[in-house]
């Protein structure tokens, strides 16, 4: 078992993505999506920037395995994903933070400049498309695709010393491996104490709003990626 911590400086549903059929990580951290493995853990945590945490006290906003890894281009096309594609004009703010922004100009897209940036609320420079978070989040390659996941968004936990993984005390690019031995330990109390899906709302979303941005929502339950279905809205079903 391999898992893998970084902390976030930014925590609004957008990276990673928890809604949807799962949660997913098509955006940022390019080294986490290039080279982790189907099976490795990959886990999120406050900073002093996203939350004012200090270090040695940072809370666990997510946990997830990843199950499946895709090409950006295949993400954008697989209908499994079409409900990530950001919708500006709904309302909530759920349908806004969708993380699946690269759309492919032709077949076997790879190359920056064969992919088109949609407009959204993250990666975007006011007047058109970021040209810096394109070329960065395309040389990430990937996306992650959770087939078990525990979102805690704004709810971040205080892990117990002798389950808490490895942590970087700032930013790491490829994130922090914990020991074999810890990360199970980590896994293990995790599962215990909480059922898969979300458990919370991103830190950066206004206080007023739940899990769909609009009104009260069940929290989702992680669906296998392995089984397409049609795409819906996750407001109050996922």
């Amino acid at each position: 078992m391999r898992l893998f911590s970084y902390k976030q400086t930014h925590d609004t549903g957008f990276a990673p993505n928890p809604f949807g059929l799962t949660l997913t990580l098509a955006t940022c951290k390019p080294l986490i999506r290039k080279h982790k493995h189907v099976g490795d853990w990959i886990a999120g945590f406050t900073s002093i920037e996203l939350s004012g945490t200090a270090v040695g006290e940072e809370r666990l906003i997510y946990l997830m395995r990843v199950g499946e890894k895709l090409a950006i281009a295949d993400y954008f096309h697989d209908p499994r994903f079409a409900d990530k594609i950001p919708q500006l004009g709904r309302r909530g703010a759920e349908y806004k933070a969708g993380d699946n922004i690269y759309r492919p100009l032709g077949p076997g897209a790879v190359l920056p400049e064969q992919f088109e940036q949609l407009e959204n609320p993250n990666h975007w420079a006011g007047n058109g498309p970021s040209q810096f978070d394109l070329l960065r989040d395309l040389s990430g390659r990937s996306v992650l695709i959770a087939d078990e996941f525990y979102y805690f968004g704004r709810n971040a936990i205080a892990l117990p010393f002798d389950v808490r993984p490895a942590v970087p005390r700032g930013q790491s690019g490829a994130g922090k491996l914990s020991s074999e031995a810890l990360a199970q330990r980590c896994v293990d109390y995790i599962r215990k104490h909480y059922k898969p899906g979300r458990h919370g709302v991103p830190h950066q979303w206004p206080e007023d709003t739940n899990s769909c941005g609009i009104k009260s929502c069940s929290a989702a339950k992680p669906v296998s990626p392995q089984k397409p279905r049609a795409s819906r809205a996750t407001c109050g079903s996922s």
